[in-house]
């Protein structure tokens, strides 16, 4: 019996180290060629413990989402945090959803149909430097665990700033398990340099949510 927990203690330690020398690698390829998360992972953004500890309705409130604003999801991936705004902002409000990746779009646009809520969704298969926005038009643009997937953050936050309204919010958040993690304070400096200025800010046990005053 004692050669079984063993065995089985060795297997678990083998496990660990493999998942851990694979987070790792995932992190070291993230620095040098930031890239957005490969549509194969896309079920991982809705695991049931990631709707848990993420709280999006909870988030999406402290960044200033409310009923009839116009938002931008900028890296909307599978549309967690679209549906949740969509639900937020009401008939007559609008949500720009962008990703880079046309799988997740179709992804976003399953799941909003599915919600019923695609007639105030707008999909955008675009990246983040042209966004297909006028200038001034946006109440609050949010980035959920994607600004370090960008090359150039920026020109992605200088593009964000440009559709805000004056005094709109900016909304960012990470998480400890992104292979693509920001910490809070290269975010804050990056968006300090765009124009943004910081507003309030949140730690948790799994990472952080920040929000920006768009100070023009």
């Amino acid at each position: 019996m004692a050669a079984i927990f063993d065995a089985l203690a060795n297997m678990a330690a083998t496990a660990v180290g493999t998942a851990a020398g694979f987070q790792i690698a995932l992190r070291v390829q993230q620095n040098l060629q930031p890239h957005p998360l490969p549509r194969q992972f896309a079920p991982l953004l809705e695991h049931p413990l990631r709707l848990e500890y993420l709280d999006p309705p909870q988030m999406l409130d402290a960044f200033g989402v409310g009923v009839s604003m116009i938002v931008l999801d900028l890296g909307c991936g599978t549309g967690l945090f679209t549906r949740t705004a969509a639900h937020m902002v009401g008939v007559d409000g609008r949500i720009h959803a962008v990703d880079l990746q046309a799988a997740m779009l179709a992804e976003t646009r399953q799941r909003v149909e599915f919600e019923a809520v695609l007639d105030r969704v707008s999909l955008h298969h675009t990246g983040a430097y042209v966004l297909p926005l006028p200038d001034d038009g946006i109440d609050v643009a949010f980035i959920i665990s994607t600004l370090g997937e960008i090359p150039d953050k920026p020109a992605a936050l200088n593009e964000v700033r440009r559709v805000l309204k004056p005094g709109a919010r900016l909304g960012i958040a990470d998480e400890l398990l992104n292979p693509a993690f920001m910490r809070l304070g290269a975010v804050r400096r990056c968006a300090e340099e765009s124009g943004f200025q910081p507003l309030h800010s949140t730690h948790t046990l799994t990472g952080y949510h920040a929000a920006f005053i768009n100070n023009q």
